[in-house]
């Protein structure tokens, strides 16, 4: 039987929660109040036919968080029979000449298609994902992952990761030289940069010279349904690798730790996603299980039966899969460069190493699993954290904070 005092505590506990519910919903429509923008923002971007999967989610992500606080102007870049068409024939001239175009075509097209848009708002902000020289230019911001200066370089160097970057070493250098003059114009002119990493903003500084005042971090957003976290299924002896590129995200120096850990521990297991170009000596490996490419939630369920995620990258422009792993609860191993110890603290909530060496590996996956229940603790009491830092919410109040310090 329940009590009355027991039942009004029950009643002000409900009416409280309805308070704060109304609090919190007052609290976010002024905040989007103050967020807005005198202007339209407009978004340039040529989406893919499935709007979602353009450049993993990004733009997506960021169009459907804008839209929640300013007016947003789309400007869609055409895919007609004419745009088709041209890049169909850029690949053949491509593939018969073993040469490569570069982006040039694309910023040729889209600039011409800019030049005639009736779409754009003149005042308002211009938001952009590729250099275009436009009448706009300075009123645009690009927001990147990775610089066409900081390609030049690795593939100027010809060193061993530069075959893993998107510019072939077979590509002719006045292709190459035109396409970085043309990002040059673009970075001195436009409004501003901003960029997913802490590392690439400090290497447009650094190594491009452009001015500090000009390059905004605001990181990147997680496409990620917080609903599918489940912690149930675990059993403390599962590692889990998310990548495409097999060989640059560092799949060869996984296995082969693997391989030396599982000879200590016979019950772990390994999961490969998405890599389809797994060396045949690395095949049918005992203890290794490779789904292949898999749809967003059922790699949630891996997330979700996994304890561990190893990506030691070896070329990684940004790597929102370790963002993602944390959320679900997974401590990190990745590589000591680029964005990775911007995801990973050492020994708080994952390891980073520094070379591609397997024994070097095994000892960190080793500690992960000696380890797991200080690290996922840790892992798990952040996750809330983990949630608002790598949200498109807080990209988009980071760039519209730029946007109206800027006059907007």
């Amino acid at each position: 039987m329940i009590h009355s005092n027991e039942v009004d505590k029950i009643n002000n506990l409900r009416s409280q929660l309805i308070r704060d519910q109304r609090s919190e919903i007052r609290d976010q429509r002024s905040e989007i109040r103050d967020q807005s923008l005198h202007h339209a923002l407009n978004f340039v971007e040529r989406w893919d036919n499935e709007r979602a999967y353009t450049w993993s989610g990004t733009p997506h992500g960021l169009f459907t968080e804008l839209s929640n606080f300013t007016r947003v102007n789309d400007v869609p870049l055409s895919r007609n029979f004419f745009v088709r068409s041209a890049f169909f024939l850029q690949r053949v001239y491509d593939k018969l000449t073993h040469s490569f175009n570069f982006g040039l075509l694309d910023a040729k097209l889209s600039e011409l298609q800019l030049k005639r848009s009736e779409k754009i708002d003149p005042e308002g902000p211009c938001l952009m994902f590729s250099a275009y020289e436009t009448k706009y230019l300075a009123n645009t911001y690009m927001y990147q992952d990775m610089t066409v200066d900081y390609v030049y370089r690795m593939w100027k160097s010809k060193s061993d990761l530069s075959k893993f970057t998107p510019l072939p070493l077979k590509t002719k250098e006045r292709v190459v030289l035109k396409r970085l003059e043309k990002n040059k114009r673009v970075n001195e002119n436009c409004r501003g940069l901003f960029t997913m990493s802490k590392w690439l903003a400090n290497d447009m500084i650094e190594n491009m010279g452009l001015p500090p005042e000009k390059i905004h971090y605001v990181g990147g957003g997680c496409n990620i349904d917080t609903n599918l976290i489940d912690t149930s299924k675990k059993n403390g002896r599962r590692f889990l690798f998310v990548g495409k590129d097999f060989e640059r995200k560092g799949g060869i120096t996984v296995i082969e730790a693997f391989k030396i850990l599982r000879e200590k521990y016979n019950d772990i297991e390994l999961y490969i996603v998405g890599s389809k170009d797994i060396p045949d000596n690395l095949k049918n490996i005992s203890g290794v299980y490779n789904p292949g490419l898999l749809p967003y939630k059922e790699v949630a369920e891996l997330f979700n039966l996994c304890d561990f995620f190893v990506l030691p990258s070896q070329f990684e422009a940004y790597g929102i899969v370790f963002a993602e792993a944390l959320i679900f609860g997974l401590p990190c191993i990745g590589k000591n460069i680029y964005a990775m110890p911007e995801f990973i603290e050492n020994d708080f909530n994952g390891y980073l190493i520094n070379d591609n060496d397997p024994e070097e590996l095994c000892s960190r996956m080793e500690q992960l699993l000696q380890e797991r229940g200080r690290l996922v603790s840790n892992v798990q009491n952040m996750r809330d954290a983990y949630i608002k830092k790598y949200s498109w919410r807080s990209v988009v109040l980071r760039m519209l904070d730029v946007f109206r310090r800027d006059g907007f």
